[in-house]
């Protein structure tokens, strides 16, 4: 058996001897969390999804894609601006998500820390299927 092959089975590869349930660096991060404008609640169930962002010359803070799926109880004038950015293209999409509210999501246990991320809501790049499975992003506004 040669060197590279005995290095293999003692564990120097990165993925060996890892735990299966450990997450990897830049691996997506799903949490729930809900929607707040103005300070009263506008959505009750909203699926956030964390992703690494490895363009080259971000920020920290922009080194991240928020993604929002809007699921249970939504109030309905958000419900009515999701549709209408839901249904649009191009231009008219970014329009219609300029046009829109900043929104604060509160990601986490209510009982523990909560994350707090205020942005604007973007255009979904797929828009088919029932809303609540459209995937919007966040472009995350800095406080």
């Amino acid at each position: 058996m040669g060197i590279a092959s005995e290095e293999h089975r003692q564990g120097s590869h990165p993925h060996v001897g890892r735990p299966t349930g450990t997450p990897t660096i830049g691996a997506r991060r799903h949490a729930w969390g809900q929607a707040y404008r103005d300070g009263s609640l506008v959505c009750a169930r909203v699926r956030v999804t964390f992703a690494p962002d490895e363009r080259l010359g971000l920020a920290p803070r922009e080194r991240r894609t928020v993604i929002a799926r809007f699921e249970d109880r939504l109030d309905p004038a958000l419900l009515a601006e999701l549709v209408e950015l839901a249904r649009r293209r191009g231009a008219a999409a970014r329009r219609a998500a300029e046009r829109m509210e900043p929104i604060v999501l509160m990601v986490g246990d209510r009982r523990h820390d909560r994350e707090r991320i205020v942005g604007r809501i973007a255009p979904p790049q797929t828009r088919r299927g029932a809303l609540r499975d459209v995937e919007f992003g966040l472009r995350e506004l800095t406080s």
